[in-house]
């Protein structure tokens, strides 16, 4: 078989080279009519046991591809269809970021850039940055959840960066929440109870926190690390691991009820981190203007005390 009899056939598209593979499908790099920078993912019905599999995450991705385009923590879904002769659907989707040039695209050597590649890279984000990433996430995981999807593969190598935007991407197991639970998706993200459920989503989205706050893989949950880094660091990494945990409760009724919940107990976090710190530092400047005034105070009686003596001396 030859080269190009192995490449799929997109309708306004070019295949240019094949950028990851997963148990259902291959996403490839592609540039559309316009010369502009695609990621165009194959599923093959022939990867699936059955057809009904294979239907329903086609159902899945034409649900979520309106959807995509009114959130922008959402990768969007630019167009949909199938190839029925050779067995298979395809999904066009803006591109990630490269992981060393960002938006601008070197076809030889792109490399997307995901959540996944900054913890490897990092090993571990600042508090603030997971903060940061997780409100962004658990919006855009809210906003899936009001038009009656669920993800149910939420993990760091599928939250890409767009333009600098953190998105939640590969969707090939987002699904209607009237699916009910299963236990699809990926080992130490998935819920006690399984997923396919706002509040497992939300589980899953707790351990990426984890993952990303402690530098500790997922399975090792809630173990913190042993040096935890300088006094406000400590701190922060404690106040935020209590939302970790919640979101992470072995009982569902006990984590956020939604997404929402969960991004306004971040943001909550974040201001009241901002706030403390500016109570510190005002603190601390109080402090300082108190002892350069009692040092000035004290140079000031210093010095009468020394022109006191002065005048003794000289008979003044």
């Amino acid at each position: 078989m030859t080269e190009s009899a192995t490449i799929p056939v997109v309708p306004e598209h070019e295949l240019l080279r094949l950028i990851g593979s997963g148990s259902s499908g291959q996403v490839w790099l592609a540039k559309n009519a316009l010369g502009s920078y695609r990621a165009v993912k194959i599923v093959q019905a022939q990867m699936f046991k059955h057809q009904r599999a294979f239907e329903r995450e086609f159902n899945g991705i034409l649900k979520f591809e309106p959807v995509s385009r009114l959130h922008d923590g959402l990768v969007d879904v630019l167009q949909v269809g199938r190839n029925e002769a050779a067995g298979y659907f395809y999904c066009v989707m803006e591109l990630a970021d490269d992981v060393v040039t960002g938006s601008r695209i070197h076809p030889p050597t792109y490399a997307p850039r995901t959540l996944g590649h900054d913890q490897v890279r990092l090993e571990r984000l600042p508090v603030a940055e997971c903060v940061r990433l997780g409100a962004a996430i658990a919006s855009a995981l809210g906003f899936l959840h009001k038009h009656g999807l669920i993800h149910r593969d939420i993990k760091p190598s599928n939250i890409i960066f767009v333009n600098g935007i953190p998105k939640l991407a590969d969707i090939g197991l987002v699904t209607d929440a009237s699916e009910g639970r299963s236990f699809v998706g990926t080992e130490g993200f998935i819920a006690p109870e399984g997923s396919g459920t706002i509040r497992a989503d939300i589980y899953a989205l707790g351990k990426v926190l984890y993952e990303l706050s402690t530098g500790k893989d997922r399975n090792e949950y809630p173990a913190l690390p042993e040096s935890l880094g300088s006094h406000a660091e400590t701190r922060d990494l404690i106040l935020l691991n209590k939302i970790i945990l919640k979101a992470c409760r072995l009982r569902t009724w006990q984590r956020y009820q939604t997404a929402e919940d969960m991004m306004l107990a971040l943001l909550a976090f974040q201001f009241d981190q901002a706030a403390l710190r500016q109570r510190e530092n005002t603190a601390l400047l109080t402090k300082v203007f108190a002892v350069i005034g009692a040092i000035a105070a004290l140079g000031v009686f210093v010095g009468i005390i020394w022109r006191f003596i002065w005048l003794m001396k000289h008979g003044g």
